[in-house]
C-alpha cells in the first residue's frame, strides 16, 4: 500500500501511459511489468525531493522512456502490426494529461512562499498552450527538463526558507543547507545533481566536524575560565579553610585544562585565544549561549564584558606566575556569572523579543514540516 508521498511519486509517472491505451498486447504486458516493479521501488521511498533527484537517468527511468517512445510509435502506426490500431481511437489531450500536476501546483501555490516551485509548475502546465500533440508535448517536457525544474526550484524554495532562519555564523548548521541549495541552483540536469550531491557527502561531514570541534573547544575553555574565576573568588572570600582549599584546587585544575585546550586550538586550527575572542562565532560559545528559538538564530549569552576578563585569566594561566602571585596581584576585570535562579520577568521579555525578531521569517509559519528537513540535513533533533 502506497502512502501519500509514495503515491505522489508513483501516480504521475505511471499515468503518462494512459495517453496510449491501444498498444499491442506484448507492449502492454511489458508496461504492466514495469509498473509493478516501479510500484515496488516507490514503496521504499520516503523523500520526494531525494527520489526525483536520483530518478532521472536511472535504469528504471530510462526503461520508462523507452516504453513510452514505443507506445507513441504504435499510436502513430509506425510499430507493431499484430493488432490494428484504430485511427479513430481517442487519445488523451495534452491539457488533460498535464492536469495531473494541478493538485501539486495548487498545494505549492497555497504555501505562499514556494515561488520558484510555483513558477516551475506554471511553466509545465503552459505546455498545453504550446502544442496539442502529445508526442511533441513529451519532447518539450524532456528537452526543457520541466519535471526536473519542478524538483530543483521547489527544493530551493525550501532550503532558502530554512537558511534564512538559521544563525548565519553557525557554519556547522548553515553549510549543509547552503551547499545543497547551491548545488540545486547551479545544476542544469540530473547528472550534475547526482555528481554534486555525491561530492557533498564527503565535503559536508568534514566542515560540520570542524565546526563542532571549534564549538567544543570554545565551550570547554569558557567553562574552565568560569570555574577558575569561581575558585579565585572562593579564596578571596575565605568562608572557611575547606572552601578556600576547594577554590585553590579549582584554580590549579582549570589552569592546567586551559593550557591543554589552548594548545589544541593552536594545533588544530592555528588559532590563539585572542583569535577565538575576535571570531564572531566562537566568542559566543565562550559566553555560555542558549538558543531562544528552535534554530538558535537568537541566543542568550553572558555579559560580553566577560571577554576582557577571560583574556586576563587566560594570560594568567599561560604565564609562569605562581597562584600566590596571581592572587596577590588581584584582577583588573570582573567576571559576571549567570543568574542562579530563573528571572521570570527577564525570560518573558527575552521570549517576546525573540518572537519579534523571528516574526517576519517564513520558516516559523511552516516549522512543523520544515523542521524534518532541517533535522535530516544537519543531523540534529
Amino acid at each position: 500500500m502506497l502512502d501519500m508521498i509514495q503515491t505522489a511519486i508513483y501516480a504521475p509517472t505511471v499515468s503518462v501511459f494512459d495517453a496510449y491505451p491501444n498498444v499491442s498486447p506484448e507492449l502492454a504486458a511489458e508496461i504492466e511489468d514495469w509498473k509493478i516493479r516501479f510500484k515496488e521501488h516507490c514503496e521504499k521511498q520516503t523523500d520526494f525531493a531525494a527520489f526525483m533527484g536520483q530518478f532521472y537517468g536511472s535504469d528504471i527511468q530510462v526503461e520508462s522512456s523507452n516504453l513510452l517512445s514505443r507506445a507513441a510509435m504504435e499510436a502513430m502506426g509506425g510499430a507493431t502490426q499484430q493488432n490494428e490500431v484504430n485511427s479513430e481511437a481517442e487519445v488523451i489531450s495534452v491539457k488533460d494529461y498535464l492536469e495531473q500536476y494541478r493538485s501539486a501546483y495548487d498545494e505549492v501555490r497555497a504555501a505562499g512562499y514556494r515561488k520558484r516551485g510555483e513558477a516551475a509548475y506554471e511553466e509545465l502546465l503552459n505546455v498545453a498552450n504550446r502544442t496539442d500533440d502529445m508526442v511533441e508535448a513529451q519532447l518539450i517536457i524532456e528537452k526543457e527538463r520541466l519535471l526536473w525544474k519542478i524538483v530543483s526550484e521547489d527544493t530551493l524554495d525550501i532550503y532558502e526558507t530554512i537558511q534564512e532562519a538559521m544563525d548565519p555564523l553557525h557554519e556547522g548548521m548553515t553549510f549543509p543547507i547552503s551547499a545543497f541549495a547551491e548545488v540545486y541552483r547551479k545544476a542544469t540536469c540530473d547528472e550534475d545533481l547526482t555528481y554534486e550531491l555525491e561530492r557533498l557527502k564527503i565535503v559536508v561531514p568534514v566542515v560540520v566536524q570542524r565546526s563542532v570541534i571549534k564549538i567544543f573547544l570554545a565551550t570547554v575553555i569558557g567553562t574552565n575560565i568560569l570555574n577558575y574565576a569561581k575558585g579565585k573568588n572562593k579564596i578571596y572570600a575565605w568562608a572557611s579553610d575547606t572552601s578556600a582549599q576547594e577554590g585553590l584546587g579549582a584554580m590549579i585544575a582549570c589552569r592546567d585544562n586551559i593550557r591543554t585546550f589552548i594548545k589544541l586550538l593552536k594545533e588544530h586550527f592555528d588559532m590563539s585565544f585572542e583569535d577565538m575572542v575576535n571570531d564572531e562565532f566562537t566568542k559566543l560559545w565562550l559566553l555560555y549561549p542558549r538558543g531562544l528559538d528552535s534554530l538558535g538564530r537568537i541566543k542568550r549569552i553572558l555579559d560580553p564584558q566577560n571577554l576582557s576578563a577571560f583574556k586576563e585569566i587566560v594570560n594568567e594561566c599561560l604565564s609562569d606566575r605562581t597562584i600566590e602571585d596571581i592572587l596577590l596581584s588581584g584582577s583588573r576585570y570582573v567576571v559576571y556569572f549567570d543568574l542562579e535562579k530563573t528571572d521570570e520577568e527577564y525570560e518573558g521579555k527575552a521570549s517576546e523579543r525573540t518572537k519579534e525578531l523571528d516574526g517576519g521569517l517564513t520558516y516559523y509559519r511552516y516549522e512543523a514540516t520544515l523542521k524534518k528537513t532541517v533535522e535530516s540535513m544537519c543531523n540534529i533533533k
